[in-house]
C-alpha cells in the first residue's frame, strides 16, 4: 500500500545567508529506525492500535530514493497535497540542492528564498518536515537495534521539504547557527495520510515512546466507543422500559382500573351536562373537555392543559353535586306538604260549636 507520509522534523545543523538574502539551511532529513503508526493511519483493519513500522537502511540510503530529494520544493508548511507543476508556484519558497548520507542519517542541504518564510524562521519557525510517498508492506520482524515490527517502509520518494512549527516537546528539531554535539535524542514525526490530517509524535529514541497526540486520539478513540456502546445500552434500557410499561398497561388489572376511571368521568359529566353524549370518548381527560366544552363553549378547552381542565371540571362537578342536593331538599319538603294537605281532606269536619247538637238534644231527635 502507497501512502503519502509527512515525517519528522529534525534538527537542521546550520543556517547561512547568501549575499541575495537566500537563507541556506542543512540538517537531517530522515533516519534509520523502527516508527510508530496508528493503524488507522495506514488503514489496517480492525481495532485502534499502534503498528512498527522498519526504515532500513537499505531504502533510506537507496541511491534511486536519495536522488528524489534533488531540487525538490521547501514549502512554508505542508501543502494540502503532493507539490507538482501545477501547485509549486504557490507553496514553493525554496528548493533542496544536496542530500548525502551522515552515519544513520541522511542529510539535505536547503535554499529558501521566499523572504516571508525566512521572516518566519527568524522569528522562530525553525523546524524541517518531509513530506514523501512510500509503500508500506506487511513484513514482520526485528530491527538490528531489537525492536519488534509489523511493516517495513519501502521506495520512499520525497515530494518536499516543509518549514513547520517548533514541535511541541521543547523545540528538539530547531533551526541551529551552528552544528550541536552528537545527534539529537528526541524527534517529532509529523504524519501526513490520504485524509489530509495531520499529527505530531514525540519519539524517545532509547524507548521508542509515542506520548501526547497518538495517546490523544487513542483516548478519543476510546471515548467514542464508550459513547456509542452507552448510547446503545440506553437505547437497550428505554426499550425494556417501555415493553415492561406496555405489559403493565395491557395487564387485566389496568384495563379494569381505566374503564373504572372512565366510567366514573362519564358519571361526573351527566351531572356537569344533563344531555351529556359520551360516544366515541375513551380517555377521562377527552371526556372532560367535551364535558367543558358543552358546559362553556365561549372557552377554547382543546387548548387548555390537562391540570387547568381537570380543575375547572371537578369545581363544575362539585357545583352540580351541591345543587342536586338542594333539589332533594326542596322535593322533600314539597312533599310532605302534599301529603300533609291529602290528610286534612280526609278528616271529620268539626262544628264550631256545639249549637247543632244542642237543637237535636232539645228537640228530641236521636
Amino acid at each position: 500500500m502507497k501512502r503519502m507520509t509527512i515525517d519528522e522534523t529534525f534538527a537542521p545543523t546550520s543556517r547561512t545567508l547568501t549575499p541575495e538574502g537566500f537563507l541556506c539551511v542543512k540538517g537531517i532529513a530522515a533516519r534509520t529506525g523502527v516508527y510508530q503508526y496508528l493503524s488507522s493511519e495506514l488503514e489496517l483493519d480492525g481495532p485502534e492500535r499502534i503498528v512498527n513500522v522498519y526504515r532500513s537502511p537499505e531504502e533510506v540510503f537507496d541511491p534511486v530514493s536519495m536522488a528524489t530529494y534533488l531540487d525538490k520544493d521547501v514549502t512554508n508548511d505542508h501543502p494540502s497535497d503532493l507539490v507538482d507543476s501545477k501547485t509549486f508556484k504557490e507553496v514553493s519558497v525554496g528548493h533542496v540542492r544536496g542530500v548525502e548520507r551522515d552515519g544513520d542519517n541522511l542529510v539535505t542541504d536547503k535554499v529558501i528564498k521566499d523572504q516571508s518564510a525566512i521572516d518566519d524562521i527568524e522569528s522562530g519557525k525553525a523546524e524541517l518536515s518531509p513530506g514523501y510517498t512510500a509503500e508500506y508492506i506487511l513484513a514482520p520482524g526485528i530491527a538490528p537495534d531489537g525492536t519488534p515490527y509489523e511493516y517495513e517502509q519501502r521506495d520512499i520518494k520525497i515530494n518536499h521539504i516543509a518549514v513547520v512549527q517548533a514541535a511541541r516537546a521543547g523545540k528538539v528539531a530547531r533551526i541551529f547557527d551552528h552544528k550541536p554535539k552528537g545527534n539529537p535524542t528526541m524527534a517529532t514525526r509529523k504524519l501526513f495520510l490520504d485524509s489530509k490530517k495531520t499529527r505530531s509524535v514525540v519519539l524517545d529514541e532509547e524507548h521508542a515512546v509515542i506520548v501526547e497526540d497518538a495517546i490523544t486520539s487513542l483516548i478519543r478513540f476510546a471515548d467514542e466507543e464508550t459513547a456509542r456502546a452507552d448510547k446503545a445500552e440506553a437505547t437497550k434500557d428505554a426499550a425494556e422500559e417501555e415493553l415492561e410499561e406496555a405489559k403493565k398497561a395491557t395487564s387485566d388489572a389496568a384495563i379494569g382500573l381505566r374503564v373504572r376511571a372512565t366510567l366514573d368521568t362519564i358519571a361526573l359529566a351527566s351531572k356537569v351536562v344533563k344531555s351529556f353524549d359520551a360516544k366515541g370518548l375513551v380517555s377521562p381527560l377527552e371526556i372532560k373537555r367535551a364535558a367543558m366544552a358543552q358546559l362553556k363553549p365561549t372557552r377554547d378547552w382543546a387548548n387548555k392543559s390537562e391540570a387547568y381542565v381537570t380543575a375547572a371540571f371537578d369545581a363544575a362537578a362539585d357545583e352540580a353535586d351541591e345543587k342536586d342536593d338542594e333539589d332533594d331538599d326542596g322535593t322533600k319538603t314539597n312533599d310532605s306538604l302534599r301529603q300533609f294537605a291529602k290528610d286534612a281532606t280526609k278528616a271529620p269536619k268539626l262544628t264550631t260549636d256545639g249549637s247543632d247538637a244542642y237543637s237535636k238534644f232539645l228537640r228530641g231527635d236521636k
